[in-house]
């Protein structure tokens, strides 16, 4: 939250926010009062994502409650009636309690939109039911409609059915002028890639001796992002290509126009936002984005 605070005083359009937040890490409590009062600053532009875990919680070596669906649904619910100013009365989950009357009478912004993120098909439709928009993640738009119908079941529960949601993916981005050096950032990041590298996602698209190198040799991937040098050992280079263009946007400029069509199909499977990860040199991946992909999505 604070290294968004420069942003939140320096710019006036931009919505911003934190992806992804645990409530394993940080109360959902704690979490709202820093949301609100970074939303305060930015006159209502913010956004959170709220996540199950991994990154922080791993390393931790924090133990997540056994009914993790349940937890983040509560968390999501807690957030949403400080957003409201309902946190009045006592809030009594199974996992998440607020004992004492909480007042954000003092929040007078539009409040901050609230997701939660996915992997799974039964947080998805918990999120589609409850949240105000659902993050899926990292998932090829080949195989993403059994992530949409399951978003849409929760959606179908809610209250009000015809309520917007949003539905968003998070995508790696690494389109470069120098084709060679966005291949090797792309493998550097594999490890976290397709649910840290997924049997059951990497059998749809691997063959099985394939997926058997790439899950014994997790660990190289995972050596491969700590030294920075998108080397894969044990790894043919040739394979860990195929799974940065898979599971990722991974090319020169002249590969622009593949992965336009690869967000049309997004879209066309029915995800209302995308959003993209930046990595190095963002400024020059923005402009890249800026030039040759938003003004077919502007029309």
């Amino acid at each position: 939250f604070l290294s968004l605070v420069p942003l939140a005083a320096s710019t006036k359009k931009l919505v911003f926010g934190p992806l992804a937040v645990s409530p394993f890490e940080m109360h959902p409590l704690k979490i709202v009062n820093a949301l609100l009062t970074l939303n305060e600053m930015s006159n209502g532009r913010t956004q959170i994502a709220i996540c199950a875990g991994e990154g922080n919680v791993t390393a931790m070596d924090l133990l997540p409650p056994k009914k993790i669906v349940l937890a983040v649904r509560e968390s999501i619910e807690i957030l949403l009636a400080a957003c409201h100013d309902q946190l009045q009365e006592p809030y009594e989950g199974e996992v998440f309690r607020v004992k004492l009357p909480c007042d954000y009478s003092w929040a007078k912004s539009k409040r901050p939109t609230i997701y939660g993120t996915a992997y799974k098909h039964m947080m998805m439709r918990m999120e589609g039911r409850v949240a105000d928009g659902v993050y899926i993640g990292a998932i090829p738009p080949e195989i993403i409609d059994s992530a949409i119908e399951n978003i849409k079941k929760g959606i179908n529960k809610r209250e009000n059915p015809n309520q917007h949601v949003h539905i968003n993916s998070f995508w790696g981005w690494h389109i470069k002028k120098d084709k060679e050096n966005a291949y090797r950032e792309s493998r550097r990041e594999l490890a976290w890639r397709a649910r840290k590298l997924d049997p059951e996602l990497l059998s749809l698209f691997f063959s099985p001796d394939e997926c058997k190198l790439i899950v014994d040799n997790f660990q190289s991937f995972v050596d491969a992002y700590f030294d920075r040098s998108g080397n894969v050992k044990n790894i043919p280079e040739e394979l860990s290509n195929r799974l940065c263009e898979v599971f990722t946007s991974t090319g020169g400029l002249e590969d622009i126009d593949r992965e336009i069509e690869r967000i049309k199909k997004f879209e066309e499977a029915g995800l209302t936002q995308l959003s993209l990860r930046l990595h190095d040199d963002p400024m020059e991946a923005l402009q890249i984005i800026g030039e040759n992909v938003m003004p077919v999505f502007s029309q």
